[in-house]
């Protein structure tokens, strides 16, 4: 009998929750349809739909401020929130990239090797570009330092010494690159070397937000690459490298997030920005290729964002 009971109960419990859940659907409907209506009377009796949701209509563009003119081959304003493309020129034409290639091969150090391994440098890393030595030869260095050489001071020797310890571990870093540049979507990009020397190696400015975007993620290769200056050591504390960044923009424009530059006779002079956006959750990347004056452009592109466009 009591079996009975408890059945009976339950099945009146869930009758009454039922009528109460369609009863306060009716009441909801009737509430959406009396504000339509009154929307729709104060403006003379036309039809609108309210969406209950829409696009992202953040950043507002103020179409009186002309963009800027630039020297760059390709260009690229992009906003993170919004997942929008404030500024393009010619975004989708393939070009060697340069050392913003090492912004790949920073996500693939991370994401394949342990910061804290010891790096023994061999003659194979030394000038690796042929002119410049950032390394010593036998001199041994942690990952996460070889990291900074590579990210603040553009050390090819540094990108190279990473690859070649990626190798003896049986790890095909270049071809680590590739496989992340499929991933992320880079369709129009390829990688070739660590540094980006090779200028047969190419990406767009388009695919290069793909990158940026998604290496976002790892804060470690933002908080280097706005660094101005550090002593990197070697791991015996005997050899001290002080190092100075290649972007010229840190501390001439607010809020910078990271960047990195690049440069090559075939890629001429690129760069990556990132920015953020005061009292607003977005992010701001300015990507620069085949420029005759990459601090210039992308400053003249930045104030150019700031100025046409509001996130409030």
């Amino acid at each position: 009998m009591s079996r009975v009971y408890l059945a009976v109960t339950i099945i009146v419990v869930l009758f009454a929750v039922n009528i109460l859940l369609v009863f306060k659907n009716n009441q909801d409907d009737s509430l959406i349809i009396q504000l339509a209506s009154r929307y729709n009377g104060s403006l003379n009796g036309q039809a609108y739909i309210l969406p209950i949701s829409g696009p992202n209509y953040i950043p507002i563009l103020d179409s009186s401020i002309s963009a800027p003119k630039i020297d760059s081959k390709s260009a690229v304003i992009y906003d993170t929130k919004s997942r929008r493309f404030l500024y393009e020129k010619e975004s989708n034409i393939k070009l060697p990239i340069a050392s913003l290639t090492k912004i790949m091969s920073a996500v693939v150090v991370l994401e394949n090797l342990n910061l804290d391994d010891i790096v023994t440098v061999f003659e194979n890393s030394i000038k690796a570009d042929g002119e410049k030595q950032d390394l010593y030869l036998g001199e041994k260095m942690s990952i996460r330092n070889l990291l900074k050489l590579m990210l603040i001071e553009s050390s090819n020797d540094a990108a190279y010494a990473l690859m070649y310890y990626a190798k003896s571990r049986g790890i095909d870093f270049v071809g680590l690159m590739n496989s992340e540049a499929i991933t992320t979507g880079m369709t129009d990009s390829y990688f070739t070397d660590p540094a980006g020397l090779d200028d047969g190696a190419y990406s767009t400015a388009s695919d290069l937000i793909k990158l940026v975007e998604y290496s976002l993620k790892y804060q470690e290769i933002w908080d280097i690459s706005a660094e101005k200056t550090a002593i990197v050591e070697s791991s015996d504390e005997r050899i001290k490298h002080q190092v100075t960044s290649t972007n010229r923009l840190l501390g001439l424009v607010k809020d910078i997030i990271g960047g990195k530059t690049g440069y090559t006779e075939g890629a001429g002079q690129c760069m990556i920005l990132v920015t953020s956006v005061p009292d607003y959750p977005s992010k701001i990347i300015s990507i620069v290729l085949g420029s005759g004056d990459r601090f210039g452009d992308t400053q003249k592109l930045i104030d150019w964002t700031r100025q046409a466009y509001r996130w409030q």
